[in-house]
């Protein structure tokens, strides 16, 4: 009975205080918000009015063409089987997401899907995407980003670019400063138990934060301040 009172009282006074929404700090959807959305797909972009951007992984289908996939075979997330590398993006259109009826789609069906005004975070989950999605990216009017945790499919794109890092952030600034990064996505971990976020900001980066998926989470990193919260679910920044 105590322990349920002060977690009310808890909820309470963090509700009081100016969360991450009120702080300024943005919300970008994971993979479309993949806890609510079969992930990766047009249907789950088009449902992600409400961020300020969404964030989106990319790989090469065999037929040549940019499609969304995070992971390197499709077993994980579709009801087929096989490598993205290995299927055709016509193949690959044909699966089923999640049981969504949502193929995988191609990176330019993916990016006409998107609502106005959301940017658009590309993970480059291989080498040599990156001129072809400068291309895609030319074709809309949403802002577009790249993100990698390997620095040299970053070189590969001329869009703004955010290196992705899990470990020895300083080792990892000095990398994104080297390629001329505009932002940094560090983990959770490293942004809430390390100087990371401080660092970041005094080399000129914006700090978006992977993965997050509690309201106390964001609230946390905002408090550490945090430009953005990579998030699988909307509800994790509340409205100001």
């Amino acid at each position: 009975m105590f322990g349920r009172a002060l977690g009310t009282v808890v909820e309470q006074a963090l509700d009081a205080l100016p969360g991450p929404a009120a702080r300024g700090v943005r919300l970008v959807a994971h993979r479309g918000f993949a806890s609510v959305n079969p992930e990766n797909t047009t249907h789950a972009v088009t449902r992600t009015a409400g961020a300020d951007a969404v964030e989106v992984d990319v790989r090469r289908a065999s037929s040549g063409e940019v499609v969304v996939c995070h992971d390197a075979t499709v077993d994980r997330v579709t009801d087929g089987t096989g490598r993205v590398e290995r299927l055709s993006a016509g193949e690959l259109g044909a699966l089923s997401v999640h049981d969504s009826g949502a193929g995988v789609p191609t990176l330019a069906a993916l990016l006409d899907a998107v609502p106005e005004r959301v940017a658009v975070n590309v993970e480059l989950k291989e080498r040599g995407l990156g001129s072809d999605v400068d291309a895609a990216a030319d074709r809309v009017e949403n802002d577009v980003w790249v993100s990698a945790f390997d620095p040299v499919a970053l070189r590969d794109s001329s869009l703004p670019r955010a290196l992705l890092f899990d470990r020895n952030p300083r080792e990892n600034l000095a990398i994104a400063d080297e390629l001329d990064c505009t932002a940094v996505h560090p983990s959770v971990a490293l942004c809430l138990g390390t100087r990371t976020v401080r660092r970041a900001h005094a080399r000129g980066f914006d700090v978006n934060a992977w993965t997050v998926d509690a309201p106390g989470v964001a609230w946390a990193l905002a408090r550490r301040g945090v430009d953005g919260v990579i998030a699988d679910r909307p509800t994790v920044v509340r409205q100001p």
